[in-house]
């Protein structure tokens, strides 16, 4: 009996080593890099659906939509999405995401997106940092996690966050923010600011009006504030 245990002996590690280095993965390092572009219509609308990855989004004075999609992958392959197209008559679509994979990844694609002011915007993120800029039209986010930093949009902000801390600067209409937890910033908004936030600080300056509708711990900092209200 004496070898077959000695085989196990040399077996098991052996095993071991194997399953170690099919479960090590690296870092997702840059495969591939696309640009796209799209004419649209002045006024007109575009949602954007991401998955993993930062995103930044600024207007601009052209008619076009600008993407540049930097693609982030532990090895190259197409397991991704990546689409720009229009949507009905007056509106535009972006898609970007990647592949489930095995054993879970962490692929993810970078957004570089510019697009004409006038556009009002719509975005569902999954995951990874936000920055928006530059709009005349309204703003729609929907995030699940990550920063997300915002400025001088000309009409109404929308933002509904799972996690992450959110900064915003200059808002032509009213912004209204429905966050689960994370630190919370605004300024410079011209309507009211309606927040309703599980947990984090909030801290808003210069605003027309605020409302808390739903606070469920941290401070909470107003100042330059014309009127103030809590509903029940």
């Amino acid at each position: 009996m004496s070898a077959p245990s000695a085989v196990h002996r040399i077996v098991l590690p052996a095993t071991a080593a194997l399953l170690l280095g099919a479960c090590s993965f690296g870092e997702p390092t840059l495969q591939e890099t696309r640009e796209m572009e799209l004419t649209v219509a002045p006024g007109s609308a575009l949602a954007i659906q991401a998955g993993a990855g930062p995103m930044t989004v600024a207007g601009h004075d052209g008619d076009s939509i600008l993407v540049e999609a930097r693609i982030y992958q532990r090895s190259a392959n197409d397991d991704y999405r990546l689409l720009l197209e229009t949507d009905g008559n007056d509106g535009a679509r972006l898609v970007a995401e990647t592949g489930s994979g095995s054993f879970g990844t962490s692929d993810y694609i970078d957004l570089a997106i510019r697009v004409p002011r006038t556009m009002q915007l719509r975005i569902e993120d999954g995951s990874g940092s936000l920055c928006v800029r530059d709009l005349d039209g309204d703003l729609d986010i929907e995030d699940g996690s990550g920063s997300i930093t915002i400025a001088s949009i000309g009409g109404n902000v929308v933002v509904e966050d799972g996690s992450g801390s959110i900064s915003i600067e200059g808002v032509g209409g009213d912004l209204r923010i429905d966050d689960g937890s994370g630190s919370i910033e605004a300024s410079q908004v011209a309507g009211t600011v309606s927040i309703s936030d599980g947990s984090g600080s909030i801290t808003v300056r210069d605003a027309g009006d605020f409302e808390l509708r739903e606070d469920g711990s941290g401070s909470v900092t107003l100042e330059g504030i014309r009127s103030r209200g809590e509903s029940d």
